[in-house]
């Protein structure tokens, strides 16, 4: 059946309802970041949780069976965060590559202000206990994970979801702090920052020790804080869910645009920065 330029309300009622990233097939990983970097990437008001040991988080997943899309590829980086007494992931950036990436992508950037963009390759192979996982943009591998399974880097790390099963699944709590805004003819404005409340359940988790190297693009500053130990990764099977979306904080109109500077990488690609660009292959 083709689209319509009406859509009936029934069906418009649920848009993005319960909306779910399920059946996740890939790898999430631990680190630890340099304090300096990571604390000038970060916007105020936001503050590191632990600005000595700063912790440095990614995922890289085939969403094979999403709510509201075909199936998509998705990765992204970031460090942990907080907000007051509201902790949270501080997303860096996110890319996307797959059949569902652009529904994936607008509805998470429009609904939610995650820092998506669309890139050409996210590869998830895995091979008895080693695996590799690795997002490309423009020719640049801006994250590229070894991992051999069955133990971590750090003898000492641990996480919620060790020991889940498919009949004994375990669901761990999550959120991200996200920053929304709109774009009118004086440039950005009306900025807050929400809480996305997202927990995770999780039916595999398998420990695994990764290599994890950082790369940056003309577009995408993903090396720019580095990595100084990677404490651990894990090779899982999970559902991720929205359960909802809380408003923390309103930005001064006189804040927006210096917050701004820390957020627009994340988002835009630096031809929208000049009127001279051009690239042909």
């Amino acid at each position: 059946m083709q689209a319509s330029v009406f859509t009936p309300l029934d069906k418009l009622r649920g848009f993005m309802k319960d909306g779910s990233m399920n059946s996740q097939y890939g790898i999430q990983f631990f680190a630890i970041a340099d304090p300096e970097a990571a604390a000038r990437a970060l916007p105020p008001p936001l503050k590191l949780i632990n600005p000595e040991a700063p912790v440095y988080y990614g995922y890289i997943v085939n969403i094979r069976e999403p709510t509201f899309a075909p199936w998509y590829m998705e990765g992204g980086v970031g460090l942990m965060a907080r907000h007051g007494e509201t902790t949270g992931l501080y997303f860096l950036g996110l890319q996307l590559s797959g059949p569902g990436a652009l529904m994936g992508a607008f509805s998470g950037r429009e609904g939610s202000g995650l820092p998506k963009k669309l890139c050409e390759r996210i590869l998830v192979e895995r091979e008895g206990n080693w695996g590799h996982c690795m997002i490309q943009r423009k020719g640049v591998p801006l994250v590229n994970v070894t991992l051999r399974m069955g133990r971590y880097n750090d003898p000492g790390f641990s996480t919620e979801q060790e020991g889940c099963t498919r009949k004994n699944p375990i669901t761990t709590e999550g959120g991200c702090l996200l920053h929304k805004y709109q774009i009118g003819t004086d440039g950005f404005e009306n900025m807050h920052i929400l809480l996305y409340d997202s927990p995770t359940t999780f039916y595999s988790w398998e420990p695994a020790e990764a290599e994890v190297t950082l790369c940056s693009s003309r577009d995408d500053p993903w090396g720019e804080v580095p990595i100084t130990r990677v404490l651990g990764a894990g090779w899982m099977v999970s559902d991720n869910f929205v359960r909802g979306q809380h408003k923390l904080y309103q930005y001064p109109a006189n804040e927006t645009m210096p917050t701004m500077q820390y957020l627009f990488s994340g988002r835009y690609d630096q031809c929208t920065l000049t009127h001279d660009h051009q690239r042909y292959e």
